[in-house]
């Protein structure tokens, strides 16, 4: 079962995700300012193994945290649940509305459009 990330959850993958895996200091150390507090990480560090994103293996007196879920993996799934929830599940209505918004040049479109046809050879 998929689980979305809060705000928190996320910035904490995202340095693990830079890191690759470490412990908690590693982690802390590649946070964003403001840091949070280090038991406010190994609280959500505790979340995230719950929730199946992270493992925890114990080095020493340490645990070494390491993500369980690619940053890709996890990019496709929330694209997915926001085309599902926003734009009819049609990732068209997705590209029209990035159009409408002037979010997305003629440039990257022909582009696009480039990829799909090389992907479907």
């Amino acid at each position: 079962m998929w689980k979305a990330l809060t705000k928190a959850e996320e910035e904490v993958m995202q340095a693990l995700w830079t890191i690759g895996q470490g412990f908690l200091k590693d982690i802390l150390e590649v946070t964003e300012e403001p840091k949070p507090h280090s038991n406010t990480i190994a609280t959500i560090l505790k979340i995230l193994i719950e929730k199946g994103f992270v493992e925890a293996s114990q080095k020493g007196r340490n645990n070494l945290y390491k993500p369980l879920v690619s940053k890709g993996e996890y990019g496709q799934r929330s694209v997915q649940q926001i085309v599902k929830g926003y734009f009819e599940g049609s990732a068209s209505n997705l590209v029209s509305q990035f159009v409408k918004d002037e979010k997305i040049s003629i440039t990257e479109l022909e582009e696009l459009l480039k990829q799909i046809r090389s992907a479907k050879k």
